[in-house]
């Protein structure tokens, strides 16, 4: 499924706001929240939306690996429905396998410019919001140049595109590595000047860009290096929510630093979380050595 989660961290997001609790009811006078989480596109082979429990918190991030409290935190008998402005609509089930409710998208049409809803009953309360999808940027161009230090080979790499004319953009770039040589293949995502977050609050159709290197050891002849360079043009919601993590993660540790404060669009008591369109568009190249 083409989601976020192909970007930068483009998207297992659920608990990236989620900590250990540290005598939290002790600490805060803080209700617990649902936390909702769900981006569609037209590419999408599958709609999800994860549904949770969070709690504010102090201490360090709660780990995936951390089985127990993880799975404490998911709500597994909730009734999640997207439905289009013509009234068709579709229920997604949960599956344990993902810990997310989700449904094929084939039945429910995710078109460009479409609005769309999102209902989540909870045996306590009911959670709506609605998004919009956004333009497909069309095409990505890219300055590739080469050379070899200490490290290895390294490849820079230099993504721009035209930014979508008459509307305001909220853009994210991101870019992934294969390298295949003798039948063993290794992956791994590179990691932009601004963190992949681009806006057009610099003048409407103009050209942006952003800039990343490829490290890749020192290769063999006849190594195959495949690069996926991506740009998403999101809505202003996942833009602002994503960066604001992104911010966050970054000043982890620093007790100097005012953590930002992730937007959200989910309407509900104590109910979080993000409902957002987004488009994506890739460009694949391969680079022999």
């Amino acid at each position: 499924m083409k989601t976020l989660t192909t970007l930068l961290f483009l998207l297992l997001i659920v608990f990236s706001g989620c900590q250990k609790v540290v005598d939290a009811d002790k600490l805060l006078d803080a209700e617990e929240k649902v936390y909702i989480l769900s981006y569609i596109s037209p590419t999408d082979t599958l709609l999800t939306v994860s549904v949770s429990k969070a709690l504010p918190a102090i201490g360090t991030a709660l780990s995936f690996d951390d089985t127990e409290n993880y799975s404490s935190f998911i709500i597994e008998d909730a009734i999640v429905s997207i439905a289009d402005v013509e009234g068709n609509s579709v229920q997604l089930l949960y599956s344990s396998e993902n810990s997310m409710y989700s449904t094929n998208a084939e039945n429910l049409k995710i078109t460009e410019g479409s609005q769309y809803f999102l209902e989540v009953i909870t045996p306590e309360n009911t959670y709506t919001s609605s998004c919009r999808i956004p333009e497909k940027v069309a095409t990505i161009l890219e300055n590739l140049a080469g050379g070899q230090d200490d490290y290895g080979v390294y490849t820079d790499v230099d993504i721009s595109f035209e930014d979508i004319v008459g509307t305001a953009n909220f853009y994210i770039v991101g870019a992934k590595y294969e390298e295949t040589f003798e039948e063993e293949t290794y992956q791994g995502s590179l990691y932009f000047e601004t963190g992949g977050f681009l806006t057009d609050a610099i003048g409407d159709g103009v050209i942006l860009n952003d800039k990343t290197s490829a490290y890749t050891g020192f290769l063999e002849e006849g190594t195959s290096v495949k690069l996926t360079l991506q740009v998403a043009n999101v809505e202003e919601v996942i833009y602002q929510n994503l960066r604001a993590s992104y911010l966050n993660d970054n000043s982890d540790g620093n007790p100097f630093i005012e953590y930002s404060i992730a937007p959200d669009n989910i309407d509900g008591e104590n109910g979080v979380g993000v409902f957002g369109g987004y488009q994506l568009t890739e460009k694949i190249i391969e680079v022999q050595y």
